[in-house]
């Protein structure tokens, strides 16, 4: 697979950084959209790509060549440690070799912006309690925001991006900072890899392209530390913590933050960022202008926040209703769960002396042996909960 050397023009008051693409599956253009007024954050290194086009050569076994210039640091990594952590976490890759035209270190000193992703979900939110509206290094405060699209908005796509993107720059402009957002076709590339197994090198080769301007880049964990490994997932956020700083040049460093938390703890935290009570946004479903308030990450966190005695400051975004309606079911499923995350839900409930309704207990008697059995038992058990749900018993939680 052979990138060319990046071509950066403006067009329709967009910058647009590109490169061309040519491997065993033909000719491509692979490109990244922002505003002209972040263009000069814009390197014309090849950083960006050759880490976003990783994965594809490496599930094709094919050699990777930039015929730009690449950073040394970054080049050292992808060549070789960086491929073997992909290859415990997609035991299907192949080791290839990586080559460049020129392959140099940072001649300019680190840019002075400080970057994280922004989704307005709980792990962003966490990040800017710490890094923006708590007292911090000023070396690693948060200065801008970034809201991408390689791959996070699904079937979507562009219409969703847009959606959301509209969203997340109300909520910037009254949090205060400067929202970058990019758009681009990476998605193209990574067919069929799921975004939340390749998550982390397609946003990382974001801030790879706008090091001009960015030199720190605090990437939101989405696990806690304990639950850390490399090896074969379906999330690489196991692995953040060990493979990010990999991705670092001598002039941006990549950081993980934000796994010393449970996602109990994040939450927490989190509520009390008035900000966020009108503007958390935590679904997964690619329908609608505001959380289904039925998905599994919005059951979650509404049930973190009702065992926390917080659920109503968050009024505004979740339909209470439509979480009432399935809140006995959905406890059923986290108390039979093996999930670290709904394992933290079921500890936090213990620590609070929160005592799940009678029906939930019930469910997650039935709920065990049916997981182990399949997928149609699981369904049939789905039926019967939502019965079950229904009954009122005499109990201490309604």
């Amino acid at each position: 697979m052979r990138i060319s050397r990046p071509e950066i023009v403006r067009q329709g008051g967009e910058a647009v950084y590109s490169v061309r693409v040519v491997g065993s599956l033909g000719e491509k253009v692979l490109w990244y959209r922002v505003d002209q007024a972040y263009a000069a954050f814009l390197t014309d290194r090849s950083d960006g790509p050759l880490l976003a086009l990783l994965i594809p050569a490496m599930a094709r076994g094919e050699e990777l060549h930039a015929e730009g210039t690449v950073s040394e640091r970054l080049y050292h990594a992808l060549s070789s440690a960086y491929q073997r952590i992909l290859q415990m976490v997609i035991p299907s890759l192949k080791r290839i070799r990586v080559h460049a035209a020129e392959v140099v270190p940072s001649a300019a000193p680190r840019a002075p912006g400080v970057a994280t992703g922004f989704s307005a979900g709980i792990d962003s939110w966490c990040v800017l309690a710490d890094y923006y509206y708590a007292q911090t290094s000023t070396e690693l405060e948060v200065t801008h925001l970034l809201f991408n699209n390689v791959g996070s908005h699904g079937e979507g796509g562009e219409r969703l991006f847009r959606q959301r993107l509209a969203r997340v720059e109300a909520v910037a402009e009254r949090i205060g900072l400067p929202l970058i957002a990019v758009n681009s076709n990476l998605s193209e590339f990574y067919k069929p890899f799921s975004f939340q197994q390749t998550h982390t090198p397609r946003n990382a080769s974001v801030p790879l392209l706008l090091q001009n301007g960015i030199g720190r880049y605090l990437y939101a964990s989405g696990l806690s530390w304990v639950n850390a490994y490399v090896g074969p997932a379906r999330d690489m956020a196991y692995c953040d913590a060990v493979a990010l700083p990999l991705l670092s040049t001598d002039s941006l460093d990549t950081i993980s933050v934000g796994g010393e938390y449970t996602r109990v703890e994040k939450t927490l935290r989190v509520a009390e960022i008035p900000e966020s009570y009108a503007a958390l946004d935590v679904c997964v479903s690619l329908q609608g202008e505001k959380n289904c308030s039925a998905c599994f990450k919005c059951l979650r966190t509404q049930l973190t926040l009702e065992i926390a005695g917080l659920l109503d400051r968050y009024a505004k975004v979740f339909d209470l209703e439509v979480y009432r309606r399935r809140r006995k079911a959905y406890m059923g499923r986290v108390l039979a769960s093996r999930d670290p995350l709904q394992r933290e839900i079921v500890r936090f409930a213990r620590q609070k002396g929160y005592r799940f309704p009678l029906a939930s207990r019930l469910l997650a008697g039935l709920y065990q042996p049916a997981q182990a059995a399949g997928r149609a038992a699981a369904r049939a058990l789905s039926a019967v909960a939502r019965i079950v749900s229904s009954f009122r018993f005499k109990d201490s939680q309604p």
